[in-house]
């Protein structure tokens, strides 16, 4: 019945947006779900990214705008949703109400700690699943994970940021790190997601990571001709 429809608003910066759908609907064309959105800039993630024409719940998408705005999407409630991961990162999206990253059912233990990230014109780690906003993270293994609304939050292990106390060098306010030894089986959880499409601005060291102990190559994609790099050494070097 159509008394139990929502609406809900999703905002958006100019350029590039990491979004998702946050509702069932009868019409999931992205030019009529966002309007304001760029003809054809809807790409999914499978390995590679793929131009798509039309959102699934459950899914992460790109998706360009001109200029920054909201869209309110009218649909019916989506309360649980299950999601099948492949290996390595994936775009997904969450239901119709945030979600903590902690009570997302993950049986197997697939999910990489530290791992979900969204986009705000750089990436940022993510703690929870926001309705209408798209997000990556990175699995150990191929499997389903469960988000649901009222899930219990998980006693899972905490995960230990170790960049916390490292030296930090940051471009345009993206933070990579450096000074640190981390453990090799904690490795992925400071690796970074698949660069952004041409025209976002991204930063990594060159084996896609965001920390390196002592040297690395540090790889730039910018989108202005402006670059603000500034360093902050909580680490003493000694000798």
């Amino acid at each position: 019945p159509t008394s139990d429809l929502v609406s809900i608003a999703v905002d958006n910066f100019s350029s590039w947006n990491l979004i998702g759908l946050p509702l069932e609907v009868e019409d999931s064309y992205h030019a009529n779900l966002f309007p304001m959105s760029v003809l054809g800039t809807l790409y999914g993630f499978n390995g590679t990214y793929n131009q798509e024409s039309e959102l699934t719940p459950g899914f992460g998408y790109w998706l360009n705008f001109s200029e920054a705005g909201s869209t309110t999407i009218t649909g019916l409630p989506i309360t649980s949703l299950t999601i099948s991961l492949s290996q390595g990162w994936n775009l997904i999206s969450g239901i119709s109400e945030t979600v903590d990253v902690s009570s997302i059912t993950d049986p197997d233990g697939i999910i990489i700690p530290g791992t979900l990230y969204r986009f705000t014109g750089t990436y940022v780690n993510a703690s929870e699943l926001a309705p209408g906003k798209g997000y990556w993270i990175n699995t150990y293994a191929g499997g389903d994970i469960t988000i649901s609304s009222g899930g219990a939050a998980k006693t899972r292990s905490v995960f230990t940021d170790r960049t916390e106390k490292a030296n930090k060098l940051s471009f345009n306010d993206r933070g990579l790190y450096f000074g640190v030894s981390i453990p090799e089986e904690e490795m992925l959880s400071y690796q970074l997601p698949p660069k952004p499409p041409e025209g976002a601005f991204d930063v990594r060291f060159a084996d896609d990571m965001k920390v390196a102990e002592n040297s690395g190559t540090i790889e730039i994609m910018n989108n202005t001709d402006k670059l603000t790099i500034s360093c902050t050494i909580n680490i003493d070097a000694g000798e």
